[in-house]
Formats: C-alpha cells, structure tokens, sequence
C-alpha cells in the first residue's frame, strides 16, 4: 500500500511538469503573436523625428542619415546602427535615440564644442574640441568666437574627427581649460594664443598686449593685470609677465 502511494504521488508532479510545459511553449507563441503583430501593423511606421541638442550640425544632416529607414516598422528600426552613424560626424560627441509610438524616432544630441581655432601654415582655421578633436565647419563663415592658435601643421595634416595629440596644442588646450574655469570672463578677451620658447602667450584682443600667463592663482593675477591696464599704466603692444607672485611685471613698453 505505501509502494502504490508514493507511485501515485510522483505521476501528480509528472502532470504538472506537462503542464507548465505547455503553458510556456503557449506563452511563447502568445508572445512571438504579439511581436509579428507589432512588427508588422503599418500603424508603427517611422514617418517623424523629433531633433534636439545641435547647435552647429544642420538638422539636415540628421534627416539624410535617417532617411533609409523612413517607411520602416518602428520596432525594427536599427537604433544602434543609425548612432553608429551619427557618431562618425565629427561634431557629435554623443546621441540618444528614442522611439515613441506610434510613428516618432527622437535624437538627443550632445556635440562637442569648439575651444580654439588652430590656424595652419596656409592660414586656414579648424575648430578643435577641449580634447583636441579636429571639427568641421558645414559653413564659409566662421561663427564661433573663440582663440586661435597659429601652428607649423599643414592642411593635408588636418583631417575632421581626429584626435590631434601635439605636445604644443595639448598644452594650448590646458591653459584654456583653466580660463574657462578660473577667468571665465576674461576668455572673450583672448584673441589668441602662441608658443615662444614653448612657453604660451596670450594676446589681449583689446590692447593687443601679450601676456605670460601665472602657473598658479592665475585668476588673481589676471584681476591684477586688469587693474593696472585699466589705469593707464600699461603701453600698447607691451609684454606683461604674470608668473611673479602677487606682481605684474611690465617687460616693454613701460610707462
């Protein structure tokens, strides 16, 4: 009698394993239903996108991109394959992609911002990014206010997108970065910056005065040399050397 129990007891769960069993293959099917639905209802057509973000880059570049897939069922949309895309422009540092229902893809675009000019031996300028990532330029006019940095590298050196990792420009861009966080407001006083003896100097747009920047304190120093310019004791065109603690040592040009 307890032999025929336990034999009854393990068909029970046999029963219910079948039955689970089933129950998810049904669940499947229900599932795989639902996505070849999805998939294929005319409803969910990508007809829309939504753009934001850019400042530089051309909605239109956005749209070109996106084209081929206009037409195509929004859950098989390629997300990643189209911001693989989108990230090959050199002004984009990063996208999000989202699709809303029914028929809306939205870009969120993060582009990298231009810090200084790099002007080549041709005299041309190129954007360049705080990293040092050559941007393009989708128009004739140069609309970014910013410093320019004169260099030795020709045109054919200079190419969109790549990194260029000079010892001079990276040291460039490291006193720009200090500006930009410690003098923020003296920055659209900048017109440009330059390397003697691998050491920058910056260009005061207003007076043309060259400066040797501070290594440290550099937004005391600069408060310093801006006192002292403004009441007159500073010649035009001078050299003002700002690495001597709590001075502003006048080299030419001295009244």
């Amino acid at each position: 009698m307890e032999l025929n129990k336990g034999t009854r007891k393990r068909r029970g769960n046999s029963r219910y394993y079948l039955f689970f069993f089933f129950a998810l293959i049904g669940v499947a099917i229900i599932g795989s239903g639902i996505w070849f639905g999805l998939t294929n209802i005319d409803l969910f057509k990508f007809q829309k996108m939504q753009i934001s973000g850019n400042k530089v880059i051309p909605d239109t570049l956005f749209y070109k991109i996106t084209s081929p897939y206009i037409g195509m069922n929004l859950f098989t949309v390629p997300s990643s394959e189209i911001k693989a895309k989108l990230n090959t422009l050199s002004r984009v540092k990063n996208v999000k992609l989202h699709k809303r229902l029914p028929d809306t893809i939205k870009l969120d675009i993060t582009e990298r911002k231009a810090a200084i000019y790099l002007k080549t031996i041709e005299g041309d300028l190129y954007p360049v990014d705080s990293e040092g990532v050559v941007l393009i330029i989708y128009t004739p006019v140069y609309k970014e206010d910013i410093p320019i940095y004169s260099t030795y590298l020709s045109n054919n050196q200079i190419k969109p997108g790549i990194k260029l990792k000079y010892s001079g420009l990276q040291k460039v861009l490291q006193l720009h970065q200090r500006v930009v966080k410690e003098a923020p407001d003296f920055l659209p006083q900048i017109s440009e910056y330059y390397l003697i003896d691998n050491t920058i100097n910056i260009i005061d747009a207003k007076t043309g005065t060259r400066i040797i920047p501070s290594e440290e304190d550099f937004a005391t120093q600069i408060s310093r040399y801006r006192f002292v310019q403004e009441n007159g004791n500073i010649n035009r065109n001078s050299v003002v050397d700002l690495r001597f603690k709590n001075q502003v040592v006048v080299k030419a040009g001295n009244k």
